[in-house]
């Protein structure tokens, strides 16, 4: 027995990629995890409307911008449009500083002759943090009016609420499942198959026969993305009949972002598979790719709680365009037209993995 165990580690330990993936592939987890904050609030994306553009109007812009939990975005064209995003998702607060907010120059002398409010406009999908930003945002434009918060006191805050429908969790997820999905099988899969059929000549050997070897591929993806539409059809329909997901869009508008989506997963899996020695490895590499874009592209939570660059980087990730366009025609019955942006990214990836996996690949 222990001969035999001896004789088998050592087998393992000549075969390097095998493990280096076997013991690289848990650090990448660890760093994955240890990226993401998972303590603090997601941030709240916030704009401001200055109309007074006075010092107090300043100096509550000012607070704002020091608020860790608020990110301050740029102000829209005009109230209306703040509105729209608003209800489209795209915001979540909007604040209008009105004309009359402030006398000119400093804070008036007389606290009863001041100004109208502040609008705070605002959703319904997040009373708790609602009822949060109201309380910041009142103090904030006491002391910016008044110098000092006072007990007694003119109305500096109002609010206006817009209705949205509260998107629930395990729709958001159903949709990462999804995409996450597709895109381990089309990756780990097609990376194991090409380097097993490479060891074992099967690809070297085609070379001599008959068969075009563009039809041998051509029928290899085709079976792949047909087997990912399956896969995305199976989650689907058990998210949907069995917890009850709301599933609002056109479903035939899924299926564009499904395929592209797959055409890129694959392209990086005949990628992988030229730079493995053996199916194991591949499938090492590929866990070693799929499993950081998983968490990265924002599967299962938001990646508004990386640090840094990271948010920016992980919208760049193929994954992301697919996820954001499945969920917005899924969830917000959007059509595959209004997902332009997303689909001409998941373009632009299909396009540059074919070109790297046309010049990597071999045949033995």
């Amino acid at each position: 027995m222990l001969p035999l165990t001896i004789a088998n580690l050592k087998m393992l330990g000549r075969n390097r990629q095998t493990v280096f993936w076997a013991l690289f592939f848990p650090l990448i987890l660890v760093v994955v995890f240890g990226l993401f904050d998972f303590t603090s609030a997601s941030l709240s994306d916030i704009a401001v409307i200055d109309q007074a553009n006075s010092p107090a109007s300043q100096q509550l812009v000012s607070a704002l911008g020091d608020i860790e939990i608020l990110s301050l975005n740029p102000s829209p064209a005009d109230t209306d449009s703040g509105r729209r995003m608003i209800a489209d998702g795209d915001l979540d607060y909007l604040i209008v500083v009105p004309q009359g907010f402030a006398a000119p120059g400093d804070a008036p002398l007389d606290p009863t002759e001041h100004m109208a409010p502040v609008t705070l406009v605002l959703s319904t999908s997040d009373e708790e943090r609602n009822q949060l930003l109201l309380g910041i945002l009142s103090e904030i434009a006491d002391e910016a009016v008044l110098g000092i918060p006072v007990v007694e006191k003119p109305e500096t805050l109002v609010t206006e609420r817009i209705t949205t429908r509260q998107v629930p969790y395990f729709d958001l997820v159903l949709f990462g499942l999804v995409g996450m999905g597709i895109m381990t099988h089309a990756i780990i899969s097609i990376a194991a198959r090409i380097s097993n059929y490479r060891n074992l000549s099967i690809l070297k050997r085609m070379l001599a026969t008959p068969l075009p070897i563009w039809k041998f591929f051509a029928a290899e993806v085709t079976a792949q993305l047909v087997l990912a539409l399956l896969q995305a059809a199976v989650i689907l329909a058990v998210g949907v009949f069995v917890f009850r997901a709301q599933l609002n869009g056109n479903i035939l508008h899924l299926l564009p972002p499904l395929i592209l989506g797959g055409l890129v997963f694959l392209n990086i899996g005949f990628i992988v598979s030229a730079y493995a020695n053996s199916p194991t490895s591949a499938s090492g590499m590929g866990n070693a790719i799929a499993f950081p874009m998983m968490f990265f592209a924002g599967t299962f939570f938001s990646t508004s709680s990386l640090p840094w660059l990271f948010p920016y980087l992980a919208d760049a990730l193929p994954l992301a365009p697919m996820l954001t366009a499945l969920r917005e025609i899924g969830i917000h019955g959007a059509t595959i037209w209004e997902v332009w942006p997303e689909m001409a990214a998941l373009a632009g990836w299909v396009a540059a993995t074919s070109l790297v996996a046309i010049k990597v690949f071999r045949f033995s």
